[in-house]
């Protein structure tokens, strides 16, 4: 059974995890999932500075290195389960490095010290765009970064043997919060910098920061091995009506069209048609585990997210009847 985030289950208590990226956009809501629902989660950092975000979760940091098998080793000592969110190396060539080899460092610390289930975090990027539901076995046209995490997951799917060393993977979609990408593109949307890839008729689908975080949590507790699960709201919507929104919101006009021919030249390949790409993605596999989105649509956690971002800041009004700036707010 699934508690939710909020409810410690005591028949947890003394269940350890390991986090590895633990420190991260992602990293810190799913370790905030397990710790509020009784779990002592480790959380693996590469810098001891950001030790203090796991604190803050719930946690307790660890420092050391997804490309050292043997510090992944003693943070994985007496865990059950495992889950990879390490995304960022220490230069961008390191990239495959830290998601490829790190994913078959991880399993060999686990086999090791007997960590039976590891969850790997990827994306739903992985998937081809269509205009049908997008659900697990759907066809995948991974490039660029999707590529290398798909290559995460294939690396740990090598490695499962379902009751010895249970593997499996994650595909949230596109996860908001206060940072990672939204932050750039709310931004972009408030300065009046932001265009949308085509016509912006293409869906994306979302899901809120900390919702993806219990999600991880379902996964690792109920997901069969071997399997992939998608993390949505189960509530797409075209990017026109997204970013329209947020606009709304921010009360500033609605961002302007670019070419996807025009996007290629300035973003790359790989990255415009990812933008441009139609991916309406089903999250019943998920949901048939008891996961619910505590956020049900990005209409309901887009507003007070903005807010958060962007704080009032009356100390700017220059007189009465002038309106107030917001100022960003990073986490």
């Amino acid at each position: 059974m699934v508690t939710t985030a909020d409810t410690p289950d005591r028949s947890r208590a003394g269940k350890r995890i390991l986090v590895v990226g633990a420190s991260g956009f992602l990293g810190r809501s799913v370790v905030r999932s397990f710790s509020r629902a009784g779990y002592e989660v480790r959380g693996l950092v590469r810098d001891p500075a950001k030790g203090v975000r796991v604190q803050e979760d719930g946690g307790t940091p660890v420092v050391g290195d997804v490309l050292n098998v043997r510090s992944l080793e003693k943070a994985a000592s007496g865990c059950f389960g495992a889950i990879h969110l390490a995304a960022n190396p220490p230069s961008e060539s390191d990239t495959v490095r830290v998601r490829v080899e790190g994913t078959r460092n991880i399993l060999e610390a686990a086999g090791r010290r007997g960590v039976g289930r590891v969850v790997i975090g990827s994306g739903y990027w992985v998937y081809r765009g269509r205009p049908e539901l997008i659900r697990e076995n759907s066809p995948v046209d991974p490039r660029g970064e999707s590529r290398i995490n798909y290559d995460a997951e294939r690396a740990g799917m090598e490695a499962n043997s379902p009751g010895e060393l249970d593997v499996l993977a994650v595909r949230p979609g596109m996860v908001y919060g206060n940072g990672s990408w939204f932050q750039d593109v709310a931004t972009a949307i408030r300065s009046g910098k932001y265009r949308l890839v085509g016509d912006g008729r293409n869906r994306w689908s979302f899901v809120d920061r900390w919702d993806a975080g219990t999600a991880f949590r379902t996964v690792l507790e109920s997901g069969k091995a071997g399997e992939v699960y998608n993390v949505v709201d189960g509530h797409p919507a075209t990017l026109r009506e997204f970013t329209d929104f947020v606009a709304t919101e921010l009360e500033v006009p609605p961002p302007v069209s670019m070419t996807l021919e025009a996007a290629v030249g300035e973003m790359g390949d790989a990255v415009a048609h990812h933008l441009a790409a139609d991916r309406p993605t089903s999250n019943d596999k998920l949901s048939q585990l008891g996961w619910r989105a505590r956020v049900s649509s990005y209409r309901d956690g887009i507003p007070d997210l903005l807010r958060e971002m962007f704080p009032l800041d009356r100390r700017t009004r220059s007189g009465v009847g002038s309106a107030p700036v917001l100022r960003p707010v990073r986490r």
